[in-house]
């Protein structure tokens, strides 16, 4: 976990406004694929479609643990897929994913993250808007107060100063948005990564720090030796 908060916040803004870029695409090539093979299942080639489909939502999979990892600040473990069995014919080899269950919780994880990759974007980048824009007001405000008929909130506080006091207001604003960037970027990320953490990685036990022998009795040397911490 990144602690510095300088990388923690960068991670976390990175995390989610880079989320709809990747999201929407997946999210329209999953849904679209699996709709396809739904529709013509009776048919052999929508078994394939599927197929295509779920592959595509593998590969949306493998680039979200990515960002899992670096939004985490360390290694994610991710679910095993079913492998082919190997006795198994070109055909069964080639239709396995249908019965991966990972492979279907990749697809879903494609469907259901979207809603929350757009809210979370909006609202980090409201968020970075209202701060930066609020603190260099006066670079791009006093254009506004050349606009015929343009009146600015501090007029009514301030009639007699409403320049001024329209600049303070909004610096002020900005200061108090950048203030709190950090925690409605980390509420964001936390949300939207909550997501494919559970869908995508393998479960944690964040107080299990010890992992021993998966059958016998190991002694104190060997479980020295397995003695790693758990990835979150």
């Amino acid at each position: 976990m990144n602690t510095d908060p300088f990388t923690r916040i960068a991670a976390d803004t990175r995390y989610v406004l880079l989320g709809p870029v990747l999201t929407i695409p997946a999210f329209a090539l999953v849904l679209t694929g699996l709709a396809a093979g739904v529709g013509s299942a009776v048919a052999v080639v929508g078994l394939f479609v599927l197929v295509a489909a779920l592959h595509t939502a593998r590969g949306a999979a493998h680039v979200e643990r990515i960002r899992l990892a670096d939004l985490l600040g360390g290694p994610v473990v991710r679910r095993a897929y079913r492998p082919a069995r190997p006795e198994a014919g070109p055909l069964r080899r080639a239709l396995t994913p249908l019965a991966c269950q990972q492979s279907w919780l990749d697809a879903l994880h494609a469907l259901v993250v979207l809603p929350l990759s757009l809210v979370t974007f909006a609202l980090t980048l409201t968020w970075w808007a209202a701060g930066v824009g609020g603190l260099l007001y006066p670079l791009w405000g006093w254009a506004l107060h050349h606009i015929p008929g343009y009146t600015g909130v501090g007029a009514y506080l301030l009639p007699d100063s409403p320049v001024l006091a329209t600049t303070l207001i909004h610096m002020v604003a900005g200061a108090l948005f950048t203030l709190t960037v950090p925690v409605v970027a980390r509420v964001s990320a936390g949300v939207q990564a909550t997501v494919g953490r559970a869908l995508l990685l393998t479960p944690s036990d964040d107080a299990v720090r010890v992992h021993t022998q998966p059958s016998g009795r190991a002694d104190e040397h060997d479980q020295a030796r397995h003695r790693v911490p758990t990835h979150a």
